[in-house]
């Protein structure tokens, strides 16, 4: 099958089941008991005044009329207006995203570098003492939950040694030159960023770990052993390449968990990104702005997979044939 009607039916795919995410997210909401726009009306506002405003927005219309008008307003790049902010939800959420873009890309970015190391290291080492001792510590990180993580960072960095901010993304009103707020920036991104590496560390080295033991055993790699080449020509040169597969598609589904682990991370960093403004309109009962925001995780996990599929192609052309 050519690449590109394999990439073209799972796109399809993809937006069937995005489609599917989108009405099952949309029916939980409205089926939620109260009237999430009752925050809009100042106690003054006479009862007439409400329900033409409540009829104007749709709050009386059926379910299946409500998620046709999202739809249709959807597709066209409309999301609505989140309820309490009154301004577009593209707007809130486009003016969000960037700030945790970076808080992921440099948590997958430290993630994956500790990863790769400590798992080739246990993979050559399996079964001894270390690699025994390095898998109990990786189940440990695994183990604890990221708020109490974040907490214990803030108050030996932050309280104790006061060498690291504990909150935001900038000191408040700091003003030098760019190289200056770029550092500033950094300082307070360090403990998030290694808070959300952390939850997914343990996945990478444990991954990169199996994958790597598989091929240490195969008959190819011991010919390259024979043949006198040394163990980190044959590990970088030949064993990676070949585990690249399996290690590309942990690397892409760990998407999600990062972008869920951020909605903690930011929440106690007040990092200002998606996941600190996904919990802000989850807690206001935003429901227009909780929809745009969950639709875009999904989105972007779908994405993610999608890449994952074209880049195992790649790697691996057989997979056009088999799928």
């Amino acid at each position: 099958m050519p690449i590109v009607k394999y990439i073209a039916r799972r796109a399809a795919i993809a937006v069937v089941v995005l489609f599917g995410i989108s009405l099952i997210v949309f029916a939980v909401l409205n089926l939620q008991p109260g009237n999430p726009y009752a925050s809009m009306f100042s106690p003054q506002t006479d009862a007439a005044t409400r329900e033409e405003l409540l009829r104007k927005v749709g709050y009386y219309d059926p379910l299946w009329l409500k998620y046709v008008k999202w739809v249709g307003r959807a597709l066209q790049g409309d999301l609505g207006y989140s309820i309490q902010l009154g301004v577009p939800v593209t707007a809130v959420i486009a003016s969000r995203v960037g700030n945790t873009l970076v808080l992921t890309v440099a948590a997958a970015v430290i993630a994956f570098v500790f990863a790769l190391p400590v798992g080739i290291y246990s993979a050559i080492r399996r079964g001894r003492v270390s690699d025994r001792l390095i898998t109990v510590v990786t189940f440990g990180i695994m183990s604890i939950p990221a708020f109490f993580l974040a907490m214990i960072l803030i108050r030996v960095f932050s309280a104790q040694l006061k060498v690291l901010p504990s909150s935001g993304m900038i000191t408040p009103g700091f003003a030098g030159t760019p190289e200056q707020v770029t550092w500033d920036v950094i300082r307070h991104l360090i403990m998030p960023a290694t808070v959300l590496a952390a939850m997914s560390f343990a996945t990478y080295s444990r991954y990169i770990r199996s994958s790597t033991s598989e091929l240490l055993d195969a008959d190819f790699v011991r010919a390259l052993f024979a043949k006198g080449l040394s163990r980190r020509s044959v590990i970088y040169g030949h064993v990676l390449k070949n585990a690249a597969k399996p290690i590309v598609t942990v690397l892409m589904l760990a998407v999600p968990g990062l972008l869920s682990g951020a909605l903690i991370t930011e929440t106690v960093f007040s990092w200002s990104g998606i996941g600190r403004l996904g919990y802000d309109a989850a807690v206001g009962r935003d429901y227009p702005l909780l929809m745009g925001i969950t639709l875009l995780l999904a989105l972007v996990t779908l994405l993610a997979n999608l890449l994952g599929d074209v880049i195992n192609v790649i790697i691996d052309p057989r997979i056009r044939v088999q799928s």
